[in-house]
């Protein structure tokens, strides 16, 4: 039964030596606590760092995911973490996240699919989805805005993802504080994939500024969840690490007991022919 590990930062926006050297403490505390795979946030090297994105991305491979090798060697641990890409062929940017194993290789890049707002006037969105084997079952990768689109989600545990993986910078702004935005959204959010799809859900956030200048504030609530809906894990607030124990046998009875849904899509797709 693996234990995962969704970490919490507060990011030192553009200072990558920085960021890296906090992951590496708390990939450790939660290595210790017995954590098999650990998730990190969206550009958590980075933040959102406006014109110094582009001389702070960097290729895949590259110094950052080396840095995070060293780690995942060193704790014995699965690394998904969201990073600025930099292509070297054509320098275009983005928003990327990369797996890397236990034994320090980098197995997946994902370049994240769907860009928000003025992230598209940075960023190259990504035209691959990833869904991969690790050693306790199939994930799949997916970036913050990603989740947004239950079509998307479904798209990659009809492809056989038992845990969807989830890199965010999830935030509020004066603008969403106007609009009376609840922050509760992003936890409800991601329940509703978990409970929609019968699988697991991990999301590593940050916590407070996001930019230099605090327009864009993480609200926190990383946490595991399970395909029921019950909450394994948080961390509401600060810098922490939100860990559980995860049991991916146990799913497929409460499909078959309760939560039928994937089946009934199946079928139902199979009589109606807009599906």
């Amino acid at each position: 039964m693996p234990k995962l590990a969704a970490i919490q930062i507060c990011c030192h926006v553009g200072d990558v030596d920085a960021n890296l050297e906090k992951a590496r403490n708390l990939i450790q505390d939660a290595s210790k606590a017995g954590a098999e795979f650990v998730c990190l946030p969206e550009l958590f090297t980075t933040g959102a760092a406006g014109d110094k994105t582009s001389a702070l991305a960097e290729p895949i491979p590259g110094p950052t995911t080396d840095e995070l090798a060293d780690i995942a060697k060193n704790n014995h641990v699965y690394i998904a973490a969201g990073v600025a890409e930099k292509e070297q062929c054509t320098e275009k940017l983005y928003n990327a996240s990369v797996l890397i194993s236990p034994d320090g290789e980098l197995l997946k890049r994902y370049r994240k699919v769907f860009l928000y707002l003025g992230e598209k006037e940075s960023f190259t969105a990504g035209d691959e989805s990833c869904v991969c084997d690790v050693s306790f079952g199939k994930i799949a990768l997916t970036i913050c805005y990603d989740y947004v689109f239950p079509e998307y989600i479904r798209h990659l545990v009809l492809q056989g993802a038992e845990l969807l993986v989830h890199s965010t910078a999830w935030l509020t702004t004066d603008e969403c504080e106007r609009w009376n935005y609840n922050r509760g959204a992003y936890r409800a959010m991601g329940m509703t994939r978990a409970l929609e799809n019968g699988v697991y859900f991990i999301s590593a956030n940050h916590w407070g500024n996001y930019d230099v200048a605090g327009n864009l504030r993480g609200i926190g609530q990383s946490s595991i969840i399970s395909p029921w809906g019950e909450i394994l894990d948080e961390v509401q607030e600060g810098e922490g690490i939100a860990i559980a124990d995860v049991d991916f046998e146990v799913p497929t009875k409460w499909r078959e007991n309760v939560a039928p849904y994937l089946a009934d899509f199946r079928n139902g797709k199979k009589r109606l022919s807009f599906l």
